[in-house]
């Protein structure tokens, strides 16, 4: 038996050789062409963004011994489910993200808040599809949480773009007033409630 086996080798090391192999590619986001990025590069690209918004590393769960079936990459795989699999557009997210979201003030310890459904359906429409004209909301699609909860805060549910064209057309009292304004400054755009009324 190794001297590294017996006493667990260096205190800094990576947990095993896959993870060491995993972490190598990381720089490859320096060079590599962003089209060409797989999961590894979307997760080095958001520990970059990490350290350089919160000025330290972020810590792995290491919750697997396999690195392709850790919590952080599980993240990464679902965020393109939930946004788009074109590695291009995950990389802006992640700038967005770091930019313009609630991560800008509060310090996040896990990678799951990319993954927020507020964030990636506000993102999804008021950024990515913003301006294009097959933009596919209608009545029946869900506000982002974000907005729900501007309304739930003065004791209006509003749950889909209908319920809120319903409350856009209603004579507004001060608080609904206000709760729009809010959501304008969330980056709600009126012009949606004009092509779903």
């Amino acid at each position: 038996m190794t001297k590294n086996k017996m006493d667990g080798g260096s205190l800094g090391d990576y947990p095993n050789e896959k993870y060491k192999q995993f972490f190598d590619k990381f720089p490859e986001i320096e060079t590599l062409d962003v089209t060409e990025w797989k999961t590894v590069h979307i997760l080095a690209y958001f520990c970059k963004q990490y350290e350089a918004h919160y000025q330290t590393k972020y810590s792995f769960k290491f919750n697997s011994p396999s690195p392709a079936k850790c919590f952080e990459v599980f993240q990464v795989k679902r965020l393109a489910m939930l946004l788009s699999s074109n590695p291009q557009i995950l990389k802006e997210y992640i700038d967005w993200v770091f930019q313009s979201s609630s991560a800008a003030k509060t310090k996040r310890r896990s990678i799951s808040f990319i993954t927020e459904e507020s964030l990636t359906q506000y993102y999804k429409l008021n950024v990515l599809l913003k301006g294009k004209t097959n933009l596919d909301v209608n009545r029946s699609t869900q506000l982002p949480q974000n907005y729900r909860e501007v309304f739930q805060a003065i004791g209006i549910t509003a749950q889909n773009y209908g319920d809120l064209a319903f409350l856009f057309q209603m004579e507004k009292s001060p608080e609904l007033e206000a709760a729009f304004m809010k959501i304008k400054e969330l980056g709600f755009d009126e012009e949606i409630i004009g092509r779903i009324v």
